[in-house]
């Protein structure tokens, strides 16, 4: 596509509603919604037994908020400031207001697990869903041929959200990694009525830009383009701000979401980014190498992210393309 123009294609939750052959594993942010949260979505064509449905509590009706009252669990003021601290990191919180996000914190409540415990098990009923405050726990699932690792959770991300937003089973397992875990766990009815209609609006958002994003066109199965929606972020950026440094190595993929960000070499400006799906960052991230250029915000926007820790599962499919076009965006410069 002309990044510039936005088909009308089906949603993907609509296009989800009609696939047969569907089965969908954990994701999330931090770099992720269920970093990066990261809940991913797997989607396996082989499995012909599950039918991914959007509950009708996700887009039905929701309760006034205002009859809403949320539990309150007491917390130090550094844990309240840790937890705001990784809800940044995952879009789902991202629309909240600060009246939102005080509401969230107070409802969330610590839980300590260990080494080789389970956080979650596939196939159980889903109340909660987890931010990750501090440890690594690895996300498996079962195809019906034993585990399979689909990613590592880190600091700041989440997982557990599927199952509240579709109110279905969990997809996966989330096993700790490291020796001790501390995560912060949100209940379903607090996630429901102050969370939900944030997450479903933002996942959307970001599932009709990669519909769309010109970038993805030799991907020919949506629900590939799926799973990258839960790998995606966003930052705000002043003008005047260097976004990415020449000579260091970037941490992310960055997506023009809006406004305009100048290229430049040895301090001298080359040329601008002004269009939806332009992205820089790909130097560090594909070619493994220190990025030739610095990028600087010429006004107030907005970027989409992906972080390098989802590259794998995201974007490295299309790895020779990228490779290319890093040769077509940058070669008479290098």
């Amino acid at each position: 596509m002309n990044p510039q123009k936005v088909r009308n294609g089906p949603n993907f939750m609509q296009q989800v509603n009609k696939k047969k052959h569907v089965d969908c594993a954990l994701s999330s942010n931090s770099d992720s919604s269920d970093d990066e949260v990261e809940e991913i979505v797997a989607i396996k064509k082989d499995v012909q037994k599950q039918r991914f449905s959007v509950s009708a509590e996700a887009y039905g009706q929701f309760n006034k908020k205002e009859n809403f009252k949320a539990k309150f669990i007491p917390k130090s003021k550094d844990q309240s400031e840790r937890i705001k601290q990784r809800m940044q990191a995952g879009f789902m919180f991202s629309a909240l207001n600060e009246k939102e996000i005080e509401i969230v914190v107070g409802a969330m409540e610590e839980k300590i697990f260990h080494k080789s415990e389970y956080v979650i098990k596939q196939g159980e009923e889903g109340n909660v869903l987890f931010v990750v405050d501090t440890g690594e726990l690895d996300c498996f699932k079962n195809y019906g041929k034993g585990d399979v690792f689909l990613k590592t959770y880190y600091p700041g991300e989440s997982f557990g959200e599927l199952a509240l937003l579709f109110q279905s089973p969990r997809a996966a397992s989330i096993i700790v990694k490291s020796d001790k875990a501390i995560l912060w766990q949100l209940d379903r009815e607090t996630f429901n009525l102050i969370v939900k209609e944030a997450s479903i609006k933002k996942r959307q958002q970001f599932e009709t830009f990669l519909e769309n994003w010109d970038l993805l066109k030799e991907i020919k199965d949506p629900y590939d383009k799926l799973k990258m929606s839960d790998a995606l972020f966003e930052k705000q950026f002043k003008k005047g701000d260097v976004i990415l440094q020449q000579g260091q190595k970037s941490t992310e993929i960055f997506i023009l979401e809006q406004g305009r960000v100048s290229v430049n070499k040895n301090n001298q400006k080359l040329f601008e980014l002004i269009k939806l799906g332009d992205y820089f960052g790909d130097q560090s991230i594909v070619a493994g190498t220190v990025e030739s250029f610095s990028y600087v915000a010429e006004e107030d926007m907005k970027l989409m992210y992906i972080p390098k820790k989802s590259y794998s599962s995201t974007l490295k499919e299309i790895e020779a393309t990228l490779m290319k076009n890093i040769q077509t965006k940058y070669g008479k410069y290098l």
